[in-house]
């Protein structure tokens, strides 16, 4: 095949030119598209070697497996192999089908829109014997600026997760830190690198602008301070220049593989231990723990401040822990924060990685949650891929940075099952996860994504994919239940497909509960609603305000709730929506959940309570038609659309 052929079949979708994933080019649908080898060349698949002419021996399909990282939501990457296109629009696992013994022709037929996809360093020719995954890292690159609508609570930008401190010399190091604060979404700049003090060029730093992954390798052992800008997109821009440490040194680390040795003198690089439990009995607090690829039947088992708190995968291999129905347990007290990063995590039952305590912070990242089932034996454990417990204090017990993963399957044999539940969380952020937990995870109706139940403390929730079967169908897409109160939360950005979104249902004014000053915003919630319970209308509570989103309901009332409650004495000033998009033939605004006295029609809704009025900026659409294209992730408002990057997730 000529090179200028090659290249047609790659950029077949009208992207960039082709990034070569992997060089060689030996499969036989790529032969057969090319008319067989060039009379110069051997090519080797499966048992049979041939040049120009030869024929290709008959060959047992296998799995090229991918894995795709940093894949922005709502873009779509676009990959060939042969002739055969695969088209990406999250991150996590994809394959492609391939001859035994074959060579892989991997390569990038369209860019997503703003990003640049690459190929894992280090890749080689041979599709891997053993299953092996090919990641593929996608970042954002650096746009002009966006301005958008200032909306509460606009504090000052801050860093409440740092980036990981160790890093080891000559592999690659990766990490992202918790922004908050400001106007989102942000923009990040590398400012400098140095070692030791002494500056260091900044070429090999990869920066993702929107998120702020920082990769690199650093090539020596020593102290790296690596400074990152970051700005926010508010009418009035805010930047904070914030400088994080990372200690580069082979001391700090202690490496496990399926092949390794539990023995002394063992837990290096080149010697590694064989068990998890062996590497973490053997290491100290200031170590982390280094996965080699390979399935690891770990069982259930605690991480404490005493040893080694901080699970990684090694740089662009997949590892597996196997909790064999068992639970994953942290206490962290001391610094640094306890961190699990890039493991899949599979057999989970009850719960797969539950905080007791995490006062200094649990980073959960880059982590793919294969399956899980409920408990079977009581709805009230509250099951979870993450569950992070209660202690019945009105302190915060938890600080959570969960982040880039992927939740699902999760079949359900109890009610009250979710992705994550959290008791007593605070300071925590939430962003950038795929839920999608099949149709096992509702039973009647019970059941759903995201579960901040009790004592939530300035906690967010941000650019979330939540997507569930029309079928299965929930208001419980992300839930702040409100159980003995909660202040400060903000749900926004979020994209949930058949999901909705719940305020309060478990606030009572009997308790005392309140709720004040919970944003929701610039969320896209389709064919579900956004719900208020008791708890934004309890003696005490204020500070509701729903703006900016786009309510794509069709034949629903867009938003909901209140059950049978008495009216509430100070509803407009506890409750403020405006700005929002909202698409329903219903003729209702709010429908109350259980009674129809409760009910509002829009003129109430507007021309009464002055919730969503056109001088607020609101809209509405009865036409039966919506304006979002798309399906599940891609899901939104049309490029060019006016109101796409005021009204919904996408920016």
């Amino acid at each position: 095949m000529k090179p200028s052929e090659r290249n047609r079949i790659s950029n077949k979708s009208g992207g960039l030119p082709a990034v070569a994933i992997w060089a060689a080019l030996s499969t036989s649908a790529l032969l057969a598209a090319c008319g067989g080898g060039d009379g110069g060349s051997n090519v080797t698949t499966g048992n049979a070697t041939g040049g120009k002419g030869a024929q290709l021996a008959t060959l047992t399909p296998t799995t090229l497996n991918l894995r795709v990282k940093g894949l922005a939501l709502g873009k779509e990457l676009a990959l060939i192999n042969g002739s055969t296109l695969l088209n990406v629009q999250l991150n996590g696992a994809a394959s492609f089908a391939l001859p035994a013994g074959s060579a892989a022709d991997v390569q990038i037929a369209t860019q997503p829109a703003g990003q640049t996809c690459k190929v894992a360093e280090g890749t080689s020719a041979p599709v891997p014997a053993d299953g092996g995954a090919v990641f593929v890292r996608c970042v954002s690159n650096e746009v002009a600026t966006v301005v958008q609508p200032d909306t509460l609570p606009n504090n000052p930008l801050s860093v409440s997760f740092g980036l990981r401190e160790y890093a080891y010399p000559g592999i690659a190091y990766e990490s992202r830190p918790g922004v908050i604060g400001g106007i989102f979404p942000y923009e990040y700049r590398v400012k400098s690198l140095t070692l030791d003090g002494v500056a260091q060029s900044t070429t090999g730093v990869s920066l993702d602008f929107r998120t702020g992954a920082v990769r690199f390798t650093p090539a020596a052992e020593g102290a790296y301070v690596l400074t990152l800008e970051v700005r926010d997109s508010g009418s009035t821009q805010k930047t904070l220049e914030q400088s994080f440490t990372i200690q580069s040194s082979a001391a700090q680390f202690v490496f496990v593989a399926p092949d390794g040795v539990n023995a002394a003198g063992r837990g290096t690089l080149a010697q590694p231990y064989q068990t998890l439990a062996y590497a973490i009995a053997n290491s100290t607090p200031s170590q982390a723990v280094v996965l080699r690829k390979g399935s690891y039947a770990s069982g259930g088992f605690t991480l404490y401040d005493t040893k080694s708190q901080q699970l990684l995968a090694y740089p662009d291999e997949v590892v597996t822990l196997d909790l064999n129905y068992q639970i994953l347990n942290v206490y962290s007290v001391t610094a640094p924060a306890a961190r699990i990063e890039g493991v899949d995590i599979s057999h989970v039952k009850l719960y797969g990685i539950k905080s007791e305590t995490t006062t200094t912070g649990l980073v959960i990242r880059n982590v793919r949650f294969t399956d899980g089932v409920g408990s079977g034996s009581n709805e009230n454990n509250n099951p979870g891929f993450i569950h992070g417990t209660g202690h019945g204090a009105t302190t915060a017990r938890h600080k959570l940075l969960v982040q880039d993963n992927d939740f699902g399957p999760y079949t359900r044999d109890i009610g009250g099952a979710y992705a994550m539940v959290l008791f007593d969380a605070g300071n925590s952020l939430t962003e950038n996860n795929q839920i999608r937990l099949g149709t096992g995870a509702l039973q009647d109706g019970v059941g759903g994504g995201i579960h901040d139940k009790d004592n939530s403390q300035n906690n967010e929730y941000r650019e979330n994919y939540i997507d569930f079967p029309s079928v299965k169908t929930t208001p419980l897409g992300i839930q702040i239940s409100a159980q003995a109160g909660s202040q400060n939360v903000q749900v926004h950005h979020n994209l949930l497909v058949n999901a909705g979104i719940y305020l309060g249902l478990q606030c009572f004014a009997s308790n005392n509960c309140t709720m004040t000053n919970h944003d929701v915003h610039h969320n896209t919630v389709v064919n579900q609603s956004i719900y208020m319970n008791w708890g934004p209308f309890t003696p005490g509570s204020y500070g509701t305000r729903l703006n900016y989103n786009l309510l794509s309901s069709r034949t629903k009332s867009p938003y909901s709730g209140l059950s049978c409650q008495a009216e509430p004495p100070n509803f407009s000033s506890q409750l403020a929506a405006g700005a929002n998009l909202v698409e329903s033939t219903n003729t209702l605004a709010f429908k109350d959940s259980e009674c129809s006295a409760r009910n509002r029609t829009w003129a109430v809704w507007r021309d009464t309570y002055g919730m969503d009025t056109l001088a607020s900026g609101s809209e509405l659409s009865t036409s039966a038609t919506s304006a979002l294209t798309g399906a599940g992730p891609t899901t939104g408002l049309p490029a060019g659309h006016p109101r796409r990057g005021l009204r919904g997730h996408q920016y």
